[in-house]
């Protein structure tokens, strides 16, 4: 029984998800207009925007996370709050 619903439920958002994806892209679609017009980025004599297809914030994200990691890699387990 429980096999049973695990299929019907798995069928029921792989429809919803098949009916849904065209109404989520038109969604997330945006004319070029909207995406000029940022009120903080304007008014600067130089361009302040990163291009198009920059991948600036990628790297500083794993950048960041790495540096995260490297940090829990040199955590001391035995260290107790009364340190």
């Amino acid at each position: 029984m429980m096999r049973d619903m695990k299929y019907r439920l798995l069928f029921l958002f792989v429809t919803l998800a098949i009916f849904l994806a065209p109404v989520v892209a038109f969604a997330a679609k945006e004319d070029e207009e909207t995406a000029q017009l940022e009120a903080r980025l304007e008014g600067y004599s130089t361009s302040v925007r990163a291009a198009a297809g920059s991948n600036s914030l990628t790297w500083i994200m794993i950048g960041f996370l790495a540096a995260l990691t490297a940090a829990c890699f040199f955590k001391n387990a035995k260290r107790t709050h009364l340190d």
